[in-house]
């Protein structure tokens, strides 16, 4: 295990996962950043992920040790103990010069009170759907816009032409007494009278029959619903507080 080998273990692992465990240290962790303007906001920055370093990291997933046993035909044990020596000499170091790099990926810093924090490498690429995207250029515009206004003068709209009726010939009187027959006298039906007041009763008896199928109907869905439809009720009849108060009481029992 050497440095190169860590970096390019660390970028492969990164790329595809959002925490890769540094055993002994802490954790690589990634965070989604979105599109920002420059200092001068002159340039729109694509979308990408950042690494930052957390010590508090400490719990450990493996995924370095079982990447490197694969890649080189070892147990898993084997890789865990190599890597541990390996970051036992990393950490020393670190301790002593405040910094390692890790060629291709970024730097490792510590500080006088043994806190780490790490910098990315300005060409590190880990975010594989910002493919492609790159910083947009704004333009500034030298000169300010001008807005048009209109003068109001009335324009002369050209003639339009004049269209004559069209021609419609009277029919003559014997050809329209033909053409209409006259119509025979039928003999007129009397109705019969209506009881208005029967009509009456009859239309009371039936609405007071709907309104009592509807009470029973109402009740006998109460009864069969009376949990499910209990939130309905408690918002109807109480506000806000009163159904918090009932809630509380209810739990409290």
């Amino acid at each position: 295990m050497d440095l190169q080998t860590l970096s390019r273990l660390l970028k492969d692992l990164i790329t595809v996962h959002d925490r890769v465990s540094l055993p002994g240290l802490g954790g690589f962790v990634t965070e989604l950043a979105p599109s920002v303007f420059s200092d001068k906001a002159m340039v729109i920055n694509p979308p990408f992920r950042r690494v930052l370093f957390k010590s508090s990291e400490t719990w450990n997933d493996e995924l370095l040790e079982n990447l490197y046993a694969d890649e080189n035909d070892i147990s898993v044990e084997e890789a865990r103990k190599e890597l541990a020596l390996f970051l036992r000499d990393f950490k020393s170091e670190l301790n002593k010069q405040k910094s390692v790099v890790i060629p291709g990926f970024g730097i490792m810093r510590a500080t006088d009170q043994l806190d780490y924090f790490f910098v990315a490498d300005k060409d590190l690429f880990i975010y594989p759907d910002s493919y492609g995207l790159e910083p947009l250029n704004v333009k500034i515009l030298q000169k300010k816009g001008t807005v048009e206004v209109l003068s109001g003068k009335k324009t002369s709209l050209p003639p339009q032409p004049t269209v004559k009726p069209a021609y419609q010939s009277k029919p003559s009187s014997e050809k329209r007494e033909q053409s209409v027959p006259v119509p025979k006298a039928q003999p007129v039906k009397r109705e019969k009278p209506v009881n208005k007041g029967k009509k009456k009763k009859t239309n009371i008896w039936s609405v007071l029959f709907v309104f009592l199928l509807l009470i029973i109907i109402v009740v006998a869905l109460m009864v069969v619903f009376k949990d499910e439809a209990r939130p309905i009720w408690e918002w109807l009849l109480y506000s806000r507080e009163e159904r918090e108060l009932l809630r509380q009481m209810g739990q409290g029992l």
